[in-house]
């Protein structure tokens, strides 16, 4: 098994062009949903059983450290049959069109979908945490150094670097955003800016594209092979590491998944086992319609940290819900402060953290 597992891994790499582990999205001001958490494909050779079995094991493992935000969860999880958590499967044959691309993949693409509801039990019942649908955009800074070339990677580029990075991205479930690299940026961030990796230049330019996390790379290529540093800002705290390897895209993809180690490892909700833990109420002003009601209503229910949310009471532009909550009180106002759908009144809450023994936030809904 092991040997077919890393078999699949080498097929996995050398056809990645053929796979879509792309976690779609759908966006919602900064913040995204993110679709295909708990879906696979892989190109299969034949239709047999050892082969199905063996995609659903690798699978379940790639399933699993999206949904934590840990690339080392199976070190956490002993997770039975990867079978048993497949909600669905099925074929797909590759069509005529992709002869020309024919490699030893195979005929075939196995399309699977696991059972959300089970991979989140597992996480859940072995105390790990568990980083939701609703997330942050990441904005993405690259700056290149390629002989007398330099550069800064933005929206518009078609780039086979950019490319690798949101291949393995979207294999993290990791939503990102590439900058225009418009003059409005480059008037606040220069290349120098950020090539020295300037804290606040990058922050303030970053502020235009999402309020979540900005990731930042400075690569230069030798002749020989790519040296980089990457550097991860996130709310208050940064992170930063060396990389080198001969060629960009194992570089990147290792250079993704330390930082969506961190970025999980910030948002992922790890359920709370105090269950005396007084309920939080949360009131939203400016509310004008019932459909208005229903919208924030409906947000609040979707976020990870919220185990249940009910009306207390409702009177004219003002709503106040009792939150029942799965984490910390601060897992709720950072999941929040994700989407600029509610804006915090500064009383309730100083610098994106609740004051202790507070049991009240009040929020202001933003039309």
């Amino acid at each position: 098994m092991k040997a077919l597992l890393s078999l699949w891994s080498a097929m996995w790499l050398a056809t990645a062009s053929c796979l879509f582990l792309l976690a779609a999205v759908v966006p919602a001001s900064h913040a995204v949903v993110v679709a295909g958490l708990y879906d696979v494909e892989f190109p299969v050779p034949d239709q047999s059983s050892k082969v199905r079995n063996a995609v659903f094991a690798k699978g379940l493992e790639e399933v699993l450290i999206r949904v934590s935000g840990n690339r080392s969860i199976l070190e956490e999880v002993k997770p039975a049959a990867a079978a048993t958590y497949v909600q669905r499967f099925s074929y797909a044959e590759q069509l005529e069109s992709d002869a020309g691309k024919e490699s030893a993949a195979g005929d075939y693409t196995l399309q699977v979908q696991y059972d959300a509801a089970k991979i989140i039990s597992l996480l859940r019942n072995n105390a790990q945490p568990v980083w939701g649908e609703h997330r942050s955009e990441a904005v993405v800074w690259i700056a290149v150094r390629d002989g007398t070339n330099r550069y800064v990677l933005k929206d518009s580029d078609q780039s086979l670097l950019k490319e690798a990075l949101g291949q393995s991205a979207s294999r993290r479930g990791l939503p990102v955003i590439w900058p225009a690299n418009d003059p409005r940026d480059q008037q606040q961030l220069s290349f120098m800016d950020l090539w020295a990796t300037f804290a606040e230049p990058i922050k303030a330019a970053s502020g235009r594209y999402s309020t979540g996390p900005a990731i930042v790379g400075r690569l230069s290529w030798t002749g020989s092979e790519w040296r980089s540093d990457w550097s991860l800002f996130i709310a208050s705290s940064s992170h930063s590491w060396a990389l080198r390897a001969s060629d960009y895209g194992s570089m990147v993809s290792e250079a993704v998944d330390l930082a969506a180690d961190k970025i999980g490892q910030y948002y992922a909700v790890l359920e709370r086992t105090d269950t005396t833990a007084s309920d939080l109420l949360v009131e939203v002003n400016n509310i004008d319609s019932l459909q208005s009601y229903r919208k924030i209503q409906n947000f609040l229910d979707n976020l990870a940290a919220v185990r249940q949310t009910s009306l207390v009471r409702l009177d004219e532009d003002v709503a106040v819900f009792r939150i029942d909550l799965r984490g910390d009180v601060n897992d709720f106002v950072k999941l929040v402060a994700i989407d600029k759908k509610l804006e915090p009144i500064r009383e309730s809450i100083q610098g994106g953290v609740v004051p202790q023994q507070q049991t009240m936030l009040r929020y202001s809904y933003r039309q």
